[in-house]
């Protein structure tokens, strides 16, 4: 079962950043959680899942996201967050480009 929304604002999204970036040999993608995720030097920093875009970025940045009412942390289904992990909205989806940049250098490409 995939958990990307084909044609969803996040999956679209996702694609748009995947053919920009794939050119770049720092830039990898891998099957995460059923979906496939962006990952720069080996760490994944995006993918899209049920129609938000998950990024790994600092801790601060993710709190500030979910008090603003953008995000909420991302949870895989097993109950289990990350401090580091937000699921941002469609809402909020003029904050993605910044944070798909915000979330690359966070997890060292």
């Amino acid at each position: 079962m995939s958990t990307g929304i084909p044609g969803s604002d996040a999956d679209r999204f996702y694609q748009a950043q995947r053919a920009a970036l794939l050119g770049d040999p720092s830039i990898t993608e891998r099957k995460m959680f059923g979906t496939t995720a962006l990952c720069a030097g080996g760490k994944v920093f995006m993918f899209p899942w049920r129609g938000t875009l998950v990024v790994t970025i600092p801790a601060p940045r993710v709190d500030e996201l979910i008090a603003a009412g953008h995000a909420e942390r991302f949870d895989p289904g097993h109950g289990r967050t990350s401090a580091t992990w937000a699921a941002v909205f469609a809402s909020a989806s003029d904050r993605w480009p910044r944070l798909a940049q915000e979330a690359r250098v966070f997890a060292g490409g």
